[in-house]
């Protein structure tokens, strides 16, 4: 189903909230109250971009759609809510694997990269395990099954066997396990052993040196091997006197003398570089268990795919069993058909909210003109259609007590203006490109929103057009696109403008008057509202009373065709006795004796002045 920009803001789809710090504005800004904001109960980053992916690709195949609807209500049912709860807490640590396997390839991976693998790995063969004890007929338990094959197994198995992560962490590298590898085991042995050797070869080395040299220590440094470090004494000071038998001087540092003697170069022969030996040798299966998993990465990035599925079903879920969605039922004919539907976000901001049922298509009607007063809920009610149908084709519950769709290849709309500098068009201009892609482009299966088109003109030009516009769209017949359209031009019913059709009905929003005080019912019924109550509502919202009251008078005088006379006022009252004065004189002129121009100066031109 297309969908524009212009359309997805009008119904609030998407909102992007601004952070309202000035220095963290460009940091990204987090989602509003939206549709996608109250749907997005994701568990995990994938599920949360797939929503994102669903919602900017809504669909017409109905197959997908049925399959999605089973998932959904599956999963909302009390019956299967432990199951439900043990999939979600596995999500929620199922990470992104395409970047871990993007380092791998660059031999960039870290440990976190390993954990965040294996721990995708382990939770995706219990998220199988589950599925497959569940229906079968539920696509994607169908689909999980199928695709979480033994690699899975196989790569988190050998994760768990050669990975420690625990000696991972404190030593910030990948350490290898024990009884993985016999020769890495051996080395490990023989340098865990090497401190306690290594004071044996000191203090044998200490019984060879001169008595008044009191202590030494035998060291392990990466590229000069073993060495014999001796402290400073009062006779070790100069660097002549370094000089001693059977040991050669390496370098002095800290007030520590290092020499190489017999015994440490028997070490080196020995031992050699064995740190750095364990270490190349563990990145050695390190990089063959990377090979191995890179070459099975193809299961890897199957499991992302399911799970992030999984994740928006289970979501869709958990909305519609909080909030009292029902499953809506599809069809290819073109029709809507909802029973009390309510607006999925307004009814989260007001209490009570009052439902409306909507009839389109079908044998019915195909076009609905709805008037009403000002803040009755007609905007509400349009966008609230709207949502229902998106809901309905993304695979979700809708916020109905029933629902009966046809499919919508579009959803048009001329809700909201959008305005910008950077387009170079006024707001009526903009409303115009809006209808007139909806009037070029729509279908028996496009679903049409005008909400008070013809507003941001002359009074006279903008019902023309609202009338050319909803003529053009009765003309098709039965290939009239399913369209809702409120309006306060009460001349377009009351003067009979459009052309009468089986396919045309007229509605409004009910209220009650009340004495002076208006009450707004908010309840969708049949008809034509008498006014749309702008004085009324003024009042309401405060504005002073004697403007409401010349408001009103003027209103009545030119709803009943009379001339509209200005307000009497001190002013007003010197202009017409100014204005009375040169008329009389006028009368009285001579116009044969009397010199005109000299009349002109005279009397019009001070009293023009004067009235200026």
């Amino acid at each position: 189903m297309i969908i524009d920009d212009s359309s997805y803001s009008a119904l609030q789809i998407f909102q992007k909230e601004s952070h309202p710090s000035v220095y963290k504005s460009g940091s990204g800004a987090k989602e509003g109250l939206s549709l996608f904001g109250i749907m997005n109960r994701t568990k995990s980053i994938l599920g949360s971009r797939m929503m994102g992916l669903w919602f900017q690709r809504p669909l017409q195949d109905l197959r997908e759609l049925q399959a999605r609807h089973d998932a959904v209500e599956f999963f909302s049912s009390p019956s299967h809510m432990e199951v439900t709860s043990s999939l979600q807490d596995s999500l929620k640590h199922m990470k992104n694997v395409n970047r871990v396997l993007a380092r791998m390839r660059s031999g960039q991976a870290s440990v976190g990269d390993w954990q965040a693998l294996y721990k995708t790995a382990y939770n995706g063969i219990y998220i199988g395990d589950v599925c497959r004890a569940q229906p079968q007929h539920i696509h994607i338990f169908n689909r999980i099954s199928q695709r979480f094959s033994d690699d899975l197994h196989r790569i988190a198995t050998l994760i768990h066997k050669i990975v420690d992560f625990e000696e991972s962490t404190v030593h910030n590298r990948l350490v290898v396990k024990p009884h993985v590898d016999p020769e890495l085991d051996e080395k490990k042995r023989t340098y865990n052993g090497l401190p306690d050797f290594m004071t044996r070869v000191a203090r044998e080395e200490l019984g060879k040196l001169d008595d008044s040299i009191t202590e030494c220590n035998v060291i392990y440094l990466p590229q000069l091997g073993y060495l014999l470090a001796i402290p400073c004494t009062s006779q070790i000071k100069e660097e002549e006197n370094f000089h001693m038998p059977g040991l050669e001087f390496v370098f002095l540092s800290n007030g520590m003398v290092h020499y190489k003697s017999a015994s440490t170069r028997e070490l080196d022969a020995l031992l050699g570089d064995t740190q750095c030996e364990i270490t190349d040798h563990e990145t050695s299966i390190m990089h063959k268990l990377q090979n191995t998993i890179l070459d099975h990465a193809a299961v890897l990035l199957d499991v992302m795919e399911c799970v992030a599925e999984m994740d928006c079903l289970i979501a869709f879920a958990s909305v519609a069993k909080d909030n009292n969605y029902v499953r809506p039922e599809l069809t290819k004919e073109s029709g809507i058909r909802i029973v009390g539907g309510r607006h999925p976000l307004q009814e989260m901001c007001v209490s009570p909210f009052v439902p409306n049922s909507t009839a389109l298509g079908g044998n019915g009607h195909r076009l609905s003109v709805l008037t009403g007063p000002n803040a009755s809920g007609k905007s509400v009610y349009l966008k609230q259609v709207g949502l229902v149908v998106f809901l309905a084709q993304l695979g979700s519950f809708v916020p109905a007590e029933s629902a009966t769709i046809g499919v919508v290849d579009r959803i048009f709309t001329r809700i909201h203006t959008r305005e910008s500098v950077s387009v170079g068009l006024s707001t009526f201009m903009i409303d115009l490109n809006q209808v007139s892609v909806a009037l070029r482009c729509t279908t028996a299966q496009s679903l049409v929103l005008f909400d008070e088109f013809g507003k941001g003109t002359a009074t006279v030009d903008g019902i023309s057009l609202m009338t050319a516009s909803l003529s053009h769209l009765l003309s098709r017949g039965p290939a009239c696109p399913l369209t809702i359209v409120s309006t306060h031009f009460h001349g377009l019913v009351k003067q009979n403008l459009l052309p009468p059709s089986h396919h045309l009905t007229y509605q409004m929003m009910e209220t009650i008057q009340d004495g002076e005080q208006l009450v707004f019912l908010y309840q969708l019924v049949e008809g034509v509202a008498d006014s749309s109550y702008a004085c009324t509502i003024a009042a309401q919202v405060g504005l002073p009373s004697e403007l409401i009251s010349r408001g009103a008078e003027v209103s009545e005088l030119i709803r009943t065709n009379q001339p509209v006379h200005r307000v009497d006022t001190a002013s007003t009252e010197t202009q017409y006795q100014r204005c009375s004065e040169v008329v009389e004189e006028f009368l009285t002129l001579d116009l044969e004796k009397r010199d005109l121009v000299d009349f002109l100066k005279k009397f019009v031109s001070p009293k023009s002045q004067g009235m200026s």
